[in-house]
């Protein structure tokens, strides 16, 4: 499966997940108030199963909405979001494009090599993320 597919399949996997619940809990509103541990994830994914290297995380401040933050990924000059549909702004649900148009709004103040092992997070968090994320692969089909 390419790597375009790959996200797209993941999200669909979130949303089944979603469904049943997720064992970490601020996951249920996805795609809603959890770009960043939905980024996370999917930074995991394209690590770990699609084997990209130079994958990073960013945070951005909405340059007309200033109390707006959010964070994607971007690999290489792909911008990668899979939780922008949350805004009003717009309504596409999987972004997979050079420099994106509609990312642009946002002001990048930090960037982040994600880490796919989940080690910043306290031990409760990290055990329910993985298992999250293992129940997501169950479901990650082309």
């Amino acid at each position: 499966m390419d790597i375009n597919q790959g996200i797209k399949a993941f999200r669909r996997g979130m949303l089944k997940i979603k469904e049943e619940g997720y064992s970490f809990s601020y996951l249920d509103q996805f795609p809603n108030e959890c770009c960043e541990f939905s980024s996370y994830l999917l930074a995991k994914y394209l690590i770990e199963e699609h084997g990209l290297l130079n994958v990073e995380m960013l945070r951005g401040k909405n340059r007309f909405k200033h109390k707006q933050r959010h964070i994607w990924l971007r690999s290489g000059d792909k911008d990668i979001d899979i939780a922008a549909n949350q805004f009003s702004s717009t309504d596409k649900t999987v972004f997979f494009e050079a420099f994106s148009e509609w990312h642009k709004r946002y002001c990048i103040y930090e960037v982040e090599k994600p880490d796919p092992s989940f080690d910043r997070f306290q031990e409760e968090c990290r055990a329910q993320l993985l298992k999250d994320y293992e129940r997501i692969l169950c479901h990650v089909i082309p």
